[in-house]
C-alpha cells in the first residue's frame, strides 16, 4: 500500500524527506509518479484537484496538510473516509505570538511612534496597563483558544466569542450571535481566529464592524474571506476603526493594485503568522496514521458539507 502526498502550493519535497523517515516502510507517492489508484492507502494534501479523491478504492483516510478545510469543503463527493484537520502545536504557538506580537505593538503606541520618528518629533504617551486593555478573539476552536489564553497569560483583559458556548482559562467568554456585541465592547484588538466556512463568509462585514470600538484594530490570522476587505478598508478610511494587520487575503499573492498595501493604518504581512514545517508537522500526520491502522479514531476530525450532506441521507433511509 502507498500514500499519496499533495501539498499544492507549498512543494512536497520536505514532507516526502519527513515521512521517509518516519515511515520507512511505506511508498510515498506524489502526482509525478505513476500512482496505481488501488494502492492508495491514504491520501496526505493540500489544495488537491477536485473529484480525485474519489477514484482510490482502497482510501482509509484523507489527512489534510494543514488547517484551513476550505478547499474540501469544495467537494461535492468524497469516499466515506475520515477527513482530518493537521492542528501542529508549534504552529498554533506561532500563531500566538504572532498576535500578541500585535497586541503589544498598539498597546504600547509603537504605531505613533512609528509615525513620530518619520515627523522628527519626540513625545512620551501614556498606555493603559495591561489589564486595562481590551483584546477580544473570535472563533474559540483548537487555534483560537489557544491564542486568548496566551494573550491573557500575558495579562491583558481578553474577551473570546464564539459561535457555540466554550471555556477559556483567563478568558471570558461569549457565544452566539446576540453576545457579538458585548465582546467588542472594550476591544482596542480584534483578533480573528474563526476558520472560513459557509456560515463565516464575509462574517466581518458593515454590520460586525460597526459593533467595534473606533480606536479598535482588527488583526486577521485567519482566512481572507472571513472579513469583508472593501468593508474594511472603508471603515479605517471613515475613521470607524483604527486599522487593520491582515496575514491572510481573499486573493493571495495580494495583487500589487490592491489599495491595502496604500493606507498607513493597513499593515500587511504574506501569511506568515503561522507557517506549517514538514519536519514537526508530519509526526502529527504519522500519529493520525497510526492510530488509523491501529483502529483508533484520528483527531481532530473534520465533516465536510458533502458527507454531511450524505449522512442524513444515510439517516432518513434508515428511518
Amino acid at each position: 500500500m502507498a500514500i499519496l502526498l499533495n501539498n499544492v502550493g507549498y512543494g512536497n519535497a520536505p514532507w516526502r524527506n519527513a515521512l521517509g523517515e518516519l515511515l520507512p516502510d511505506d511508498v510515498v507517492l506524489t502526482p509525478e509518479d505513476a500512482i496505481t489508484p488501488d494502492d492508495v492507502e491514504f491520501a496526505l494534501v493540500w489544495d488537491h484537484p477536485l473529484g480525485d479523491l474519489n477514484r482510490y478504492p482502497n482510501l482509509k483516510a484523507i489527512l489534510l496538510l494543514g488547517a484551513g478545510t476550505e478547499h474540501i469543503d469544495r467537494e461535492t463527493y468524497l469516499p466515506s473516509v475520515p477527513v482530518v484537520r493537521l492542528i501542529d502545536p508549534d504552529v498554533v504557538m506561532e500563531m500566538a505570538r504572532y498576535a500578541l506580537y500585535w497586541v503589544l505593538h498598539f498597546h504600547r503606541g509603537f504605531d505613533s511612534y512609528q509615525a513620530q520618528q518619520a515627523a522628527q518629533y519626540w513625545h512620551r504617551h501614556q498606555v493603559p496597563t495591561a489589564s486595562e486593555f481590551g483584546v477580544t478573539v473570535l472563533g474559540l476552536g483548537q487555534i483560537g483558544a489557544k491564542v486568548a489564553a496566551f494573550i491573557a497569560s500575558n495579562g491583558f483583559r481578553v474577551n473570546g466569542w464564539d459561535a457555540a458556548p466554550k471555556s477559556v482559562s483567563g478568558v471570558e467568554t461569549f457565544s452566539g450571535a446576540d453576545a457579538l456585541s458585548d465582546a467588542f465592547e472594550h476591544a482596542s484588538v480584534v483578533v480573528n481566529c474563526l476558520p472560513l466556512t459557509m456560515q463565516t463568509h464575509h462574517f466581518l462585514n458593515t454590520h460586525t464592524l460597526s459593533l467595534l470600538p473606533t480606536d479598535a484594530v482588527l488583526v486577521n490570522i485567519s482566512r481572507g474571506d472571513v472579513i469583508d476587505e472593501k468593508a474594511v478598508l472603508q471603515f479605517i478610511r471613515q475613521k470607524r476603526i483604527k486599522g487593520a494587520v491582515l496575514d491572510a487575503h481573499s486573493i493571495e499573492p495580494l495583487p500589487s493594485t490592491s489599495a491595502l498595501w496604500q493606507h498607513p493604518n493597513v499593515w500587511i504581512t504574506p501569511h506568515i503568522a503561522g507557517a506549517t514545517k514538514a519536519q514537526s508537522a508530519a509526526k502529527i500526520v504519522v500519529e493520525n496514521i497510526t492510530r488509523i491502522r491501529n483502529g483508533e479514531a484520528p483527531f481532530p476530525q473534520h465533516l465536510p458539507p458533502c458527507q454531511q450532506f450524505m449522512t442524513k441521507i444515510d439517516v432518513a433511509s434508515q428511518s
